[in-house]
Order: C-alpha cells, then structure tokens, then sequence
C-alpha cells in the first residue's frame, strides 16, 4: 500500500515540476548532474559564468561513501541544508510526519528546516496522501448544526451526539443524548 502511495506521490510531483518552469524539485539524474558540475566547476581553470554561479551557491558534503549537494555555508561550522531528489522525497516527508505525530503542514516544515527544496506543496501533497490523516480528518468532517424553528409547544426535540471514537479505552463509540425542548 505504501508502494501506490509512494508512486501517485511522485506522478503528482513530476506534474507539478513539469508545470512549473521554476521548479526547485530535482529528478534523480539532475541531482547527480549537478553534482558533477559542480566538481567540474571546482576542477575548471577557465570558469563559466554558471559555474561561478554554481560554485557560489552550492557545494559537495561528503558523508562517507556518499555525496550529497548542499547549500553554500558561509562557515564549515555551519550545519548543512541539504537539496533532495525526488526519489528520496518521499521517505524523508513520511519520516517527519510520523515523528511529529501525524503533524499539520506548519510542524512538518520547521521539522524539515534542514533541507533546501522540500516545498510546502510537496509536505500538502503527502499530507492529502495520508491514510491516518484521512481518517483522522473523515470523523470530524459533516457534523452540521441547524436551528429548528417551531410554534407549537412541545412539538420539537433535540439530539446531540458526543463522539467518543478518539478515546480508545471508552466501550462506547458515541453518546446520544435526547431531550425535548418547549
């Protein structure tokens, strides 16, 4: 099942990057181009205006065997923003939404603060994807309070219902309390 959610979560995003000519979201042959650009950039005596442009704003953070592309630190002491491909998305969002508890957009965001292209879109993407999200939000969903407007005496009722389904020890899932109103 998470397989399905992982694949329609990146048709939707290569859409979104296909409609968006500004688009920080990388594919997985762009993030390692750029890559070796930029070690091509490093390597050049003779640089570009795009390799300068390049060398000024990323650089190479090497992590044992593997390198990752990050943003230009002003100081090495600095903790890294890391730039993602779209392969690698989707595990790092999930990751984060389940370790701030099925978190809203806003908390998802602050706890993806280290990495430069994952976008707010991507992180409303995920959360529309969600199954406990859905059900979460599918229980709250359709409770409607409408006035009943009467005459007569004693011709009119009121029901409420108190959803009890959050409270996972309760034998009840809803309370229904009835009274009659004059």
């Amino acid at each position: 099942m998470d397989e399905v959610i992982d694949v329609r979560f990146k048709e939707l995003l290569l859409a979104k990057k296909a409609s968006d000519a500004k688009s920080v979201l990388m594919l997985k042959e762009e993030y390692f181009q750029f890559i070796f650009e930029l070690k091509e950039a490093c390597s050049a005596k003779l640089k570009t205006g795009r390799q300068y442009y390049i060398l000024s704003r990323y650089e190479i953070f090497q992590c044992g065997d593997v390198e990752k592309l990050i943003c230009k630190r002003a100081k090495l002491t600095e903790e890294p923003i890391y730039f993602v491909n779209l392969d690698a998305m989707y595990g790092i969002i999930k990751r984060a939404h389940i370790s701030t508890g099925h978190g809203g957009r806003d908390k998802v965001v602050k706890f993806l603060s280290r990495y430069a292209n994952i976008t707010r879109e991507s992180i409303e993407l995920f959360k529309s994807l969600c199954i406990e999200c859905q059900k979460k939000h599918a229980t709250t969903k359709g409770v409607v309070v409408r006035l009943i407007l009467s005459k007569d005496f004693g011709s009119r009722g009121q029901v409420d219902l108190i959803d009890m389904q959050s409270m996972t020890k309760a034998p009840h899932k809803w309370i229904m309390v009835a009274g009659s109103l004059s």
